[in-house]
Order: C-alpha cells, then sequence, then structure tokens
C-alpha cells in the first residue's frame, strides 16, 4: 500500500489536491479490486480451510464459533452481516468467492471455500500439527487391529501414503513401531529406490517378490 507523503510547505491548495488524488491512484493500484465482489447467499454452503477460525454468528450473545478445518456450515444473513467492519468493509465469510481478496486482507491465508468440504478433504492444516499427528494415530490404531498379517501391511502402507513418515521426534514407547509398520516402511523404502534406477523391485520381505 501506497504510503502519503508529508505535507509541503509551498504547496498550492489545487497542487495538494492533486497529489493527494494521485496518492489515492495509487492506493487503489496496489489493493485487488472489490468493485465486483461477489457476496454469498444466505442459506449457501462453505467450509473452513483453517482450524481455529472464528465464524461470527452476528448474534451479540451467541457469539461466534470455532471453526476445525474442513468443518461445513450454512452461510447466514447475520453471518455476512457480522464480516463488516466499522468502515463498511466485507472481510471473513462475505469473501468466501473471493479467495484473493481474502489472502490480501488475512495475511495471505484464505479463511472459507464455498461449498461442503469434499469427500477426500484432509482436515489436517500441515504435516506435522497436531491434527496431523492424531488423524495419523487414529489410523495407524485402525490399521493394526486389523485380523491379518496382510491386511495390516496393507493398511499401514495406505496411512504413509495418505499422511506421510511420522515426525521422529513424536515417537515414544506407546507408539514404536511394530514388525508390519517396519516392514511396511522398508518395502516402501525399496519401491521409491528401485523407481529411481529403473530397475524392477524384487520385494523387501524374506518372502521375496514384490507386486
Amino acid at each position: 500500500m501506497t504510503e502519503k507523503t508529508e505535507t509541503i510547505p509551498d504547496e498550492t491548495v489545487g497542487q495538494r489536491r492533486l497529489r493527494e488524488a494521485r496518492e489515492r491512484a495509487a492506493e487503489r493500484a496496489d489493493n485487488p479490486s472489490d468493485d465486483a465482489l461477489r457476496l454469498p447467499v444466505p442459506g449457501e454452503l462453505a467450509h473452513c480451510l483453517i482450524s481455529g477460525v472464528t465464524l461470527y454468528s452476528g448474534d451479540l450473545f451467541a457469539g461466534g464459533v470455532v471453526l476445525t478445518r474442513g468443518q461445513t456450515f450454512v452461510i447466514t444473513d447475520s453471518m455476512i452481516q457480522a464480516s463488516r467492519n466499522v468502515r463498511g468493509e466485507w472481510r471473513g465469510v462475505a469473501l468466501v468467492h473471493s479467495p484473493e481478496l481474502q489472502r490480501y486482507y488475512h495475511k495471505g491465508r484464505v479463511l472459507y471455500a464455498a461449498g461442503p468440504a469434499p469427500a477426500n478433504f484432509e482436515t489436517w492444516d500441515t504435516y506435522g500439527d497436531t491434527s496431523w499427528h492424531e488423524q495419523r494415530e487414529n489410523a495407524r490404531r485402525e490399521a493394526h487391529a486389523l485380523p491379518t498379517e496382510n491386511a495390516r501391511r496393507e493398511a499401514l502402507a495406505a496411512v504413509h501414503a495418505r499422511f506421510g513418515p511420522a515426525r521422529t521426534t513424536s515417537w515414544s514407547s506407546n507408539t514404536a513401531m511394530t514388525t508390519s509398520e517396519r516392514d511396511s516402511l522398508a518395502e516402501e523404502a525399496g519401491r521409491r529406490a528401485a523407481a529411481l534406477t529403473g530397475s524392477p523391485y524384487l520385494g523387501n520381505s524374506s518372502e521375496g517378490g514384490g507386486n
């Protein structure tokens, strides 16, 4: 955003007005245009993209609700009006159809997206955060609860494909890797090494053979 220059002592009224008009024009050029802003319609669905965002209901007594990533909600007229600041500018959920304006006004972050969260939408914010760790551990426990070794191995491979490797600093006596998980990691590493060299993958287990 362009900063205004200091008043020039010998400047005439006409020169000052011209300078200020040029400064305002430069400021508008620096900002994304909201002339064609498309406001949401009450009843539309939207979902949250960043956990911890507070969505204000517009009700003075109800206040707001803290959302989690992937949480879908119905936009109300009160929510839209509550997202207008004291200068009459739209922010927050009112910009659900304008991700660029969200980035501009919310420090580079897009808080909301239109429509319900997609079926395959990952609900952790970033690799290694608390929500990622909790969901990875839940999926890992479910994999270990399967009845056969082959089923556990396949499920653990799916956990690694979806979540990536575990953080090395997060392991404890309660989260030590089992034989199935070590085999799954070794198999994944072997496949990657074979792909890099262009050679066939022959498997890492004592049974031999890859899929």
